[in-house]
């Protein structure tokens, strides 16, 4: 039987028995036939489910049926190759719960369940609506910010209330920050996750979106327990029940690298002033001249992905990105084309005051911080290097 007539069975509990599996009890009001119900799995060491996920449950006992609707990968997708090219196709599936489960216990990764206070009809509408969903194939393009597991969960139960509205009532304090800081607040438990969000994410940093994307995992839970939902003839009642089950435990709880971008970028820069120092002091500059390739390429290579990221996958959306004034092709550029010119040695000048400038500019944008800006101290020491060398020869 196809699943969608599978689930129209929900729409029609006076044709079901009152008794359901193991002695489930149908109530008159048939409140209870149908359960839905939000699912919040712990983060994993993927970059794109670093903050964890999230599903809707629909459990009809006395059918039997029992489904997690979640938005997830094409199963042809290859991940990670998709995922930074901007082309991570999404699609609402429906899986029977113990299967779900099963891929997440088998990753240690804890699962949650948390009831929906909605009336019959509207558990009835979610469940037309998610089986809508269900039936068109992979369209969606994964963004961080609008296409998303969360954002599919909320919107999802912002849609099948009937003549009634969510209010999400005292938001989490996190929530006043911009979008740059609350990045930083989900993902502070992955510092390499958290320093890849903030290097795509450009100047929506400084943005507030709409609560319905800004939320986390973990914090459409927080918000959920403060919400309540509203109606013209209806009296207030929370948005959860006060149900919570735990579904499956943490077995395998995620262990961020010791070795955080803030202490590698700090190191590098105390090799690039260590090694700059031994280039002036004891004409080092054979290894010095090693540094500056090996900083060159990676700049390059950087700077293509940043801007391919950006302007073209979209991962984030289309945004200016600030870092692009750092990492970008046209140092070498200009070195490939400019520096047999006998007035290209200046050009360190003018990048060196670019960069600082860059650096001190970090309080004006939410994007810049110190692990991205000690990266670009570490050019400014090799640029201020070149440029004083060749003062010092012309003098």
């Amino acid at each position: 039987m196809p699943k969608r007539l599978l689930f129209l069975l929900a729409l029609l509990p006076c044709f079901i028995s009152v008794h359901g599996k193991d002695g489930y009890v149908l109530q008159p009001d048939s409140s209870n036939f149908v359960i839905a119900s939000l699912v919040t799995a712990t983060p994993s060491d993927a970059i794109y489910s670093s903050l964890g996920h999230c599903a809707l449950r629909m459990e009809c006992p006395t059918a039997g049926l029992d489904y997690c609707f979640s938005l997830e990968m094409a199963a042809e997708a290859k991940h990670y190759a998709q995922f930074f090219a901007g082309d991570l196709k999404v699609a609402v599936v429906a899986v029977p719960t113990a299967e779900f489960m099963k891929v997440y216990s088998s990753e240690g990764r804890g699962m949650t369940q948390y009831e929906l206070n909605l009336t019959h009809h509207e558990k009835q509408n979610l469940w037309r609506l998610l089986d809508e969903e269900l039936m068109k194939p992979p369209h969606l393009t994964f963004n961080f910010l609008n296409t998303n597991c969360v954002m599919m969960a909320i919107t999802m139960i912002e849609n099948c209330l009937i003549g009634e509205r969510l209010d999400f009532g005292q938001l989490p304090a996190a929530l006043q920050l911009d979008n740059g800081d609350l990045i930083r607040y989900h993902s502070q438990a992955t510092p390499w996750a958290q320093f890849l969000y903030i290097t795509l994410s450009g100047s929506a940093c400084d943005g507030h979106y709409a609560t319905e994307y800004r939320l986390s995992p973990k914090m459409i839970v927080e918000v959920l327990e403060q919400s309540v939902i509203r109606g013209d003839s209806t009296a207030a009642r929370p948005a959860l029940t006060g149900t919570r089950t735990q579904l499956l435990p943490v077995v395998t709880p995620l262990t961020p690298s010791r070795t955080t971008p803030t202490i590698l970028f700090g190191s590098l820069l105390a090799l690039v002033i260590l090694i700059t120092a031994a280039e002036w002091l004891f004409h080092a500059r054979r290894t010095a001249k090693v540094l500056d390739i090996i900083l060159l390429t990676l700049q390059t290579i950087a700077g293509i992905i940043l801007f391919y990221t950006s302007a073209v996958a979209c991962l984030f959306g289309t945004h200016w990105n600030w870092y692009l004034i750092i990492a970008n092709p046209i140092p070498i550029l200009c070195w490939l084309l400019f520096r047999r010119k006998p007035w290209y040695p200046k050009l360190y000048l003018l990048y060196t005051i670019v960069l600082v400038g860059f650096i001190l500019a970090t309080p004006l944008s939410s994007q810049l911080d110190l692990p991205h800006q000690l990266i670009t101290a570490s050019f400014a020491v090799r640029t201020l290097s070149h440029y004083m060398r060749w003062k010092r020869q012309t003098n």
